[in-house]
């Protein structure tokens, strides 16, 4: 990687270590893997998202010290922050990281986790498709609330819109499956399940 180049990708990668918070050993960890892989092979496209992806690689493979001299895996930065901070979709994400997965010639083991997050991704998207259907025929429609009028901190909090109740039905039923689930439950228990999260958390006067 030519110079200039190389300290572009330094600027981007200080910044995005900054807006994370990241400790100094999971940064030097990213950026050491990011100059051995571009020394070795072309990094096409946008920097900031190989950045990206060496940043979720290191996060992943640190361990941290819990209360009680224990350890958890992982140094708490979320992929939704890494996502957000290098401005990469999730979708991008998976693209990359096959490629980046394979030239950093990572262990199966964490292929399958990349693997097993994807298709729990796809599985979510296709039950989120199928959720407002649902949703629109069981209660009113969403994008016919009427508009909510400003209250003082003395007046009773407004009724609970249907705008409010589809965002706590999906939010409740992503939560649950999480706890109840594994990544390959099937698509029409998770449909299932989430009628019965539909059904039973909408309050009365929207249903």
């Amino acid at each position: 990687m030519p110079s200039g180049e190389e300290r572009r990708a330094s600027d981007s990668f200080d910044k995005l270590c900054q807006d994370l918070n990241l400790d100094p050993e999971t940064g030097a960890e990213a950026w050491g893997s990011f100059q051995r892989i571009g020394s070795t092979y072309t990094l096409e496209g946008e920097t900031l998202h190989w950045l990206a992806c060496a940043l979720y690689v290191a996060c992943r493979k640190s361990i941290t010290p819990t209360v009680g001299k224990g350890t958890m895996e992982g140094n708490g930065v979320s992929l939704t922050r890494i996502l957000r901070s290098s401005k990469l979709s999730l979708i991008q994400f998976f693209s990359k990281m096959k490629k980046w997965t394979d030239m950093a010639n990572l262990s199966q083991d964490f292929r399958k986790r990349v693997e097993q997050l994807e298709r729990n991704f796809e599985v979510s998207t296709v039950i989120f498709r199928k959720f407002e259907p649902i949703f629109l025929d069981m209660f009113q429609n969403r994008h016919q609330d009427p508009p909510r009028l400003q209250r003082s901190r003395k007046q009773r909090r407004l009724p609970c819109s249907v705008r409010d109740a589809f965002s706590f039905c999906w939010t409740l039923f992503v939560y649950i499956k999480g706890k109840r689930f594994c990544f390959y439950s099937p698509l029409i228990s998770s449909v299932g399940f989430l009628l019965r999260s539909c059904i039973t958390a909408t309050p009365s006067e929207i249903k």
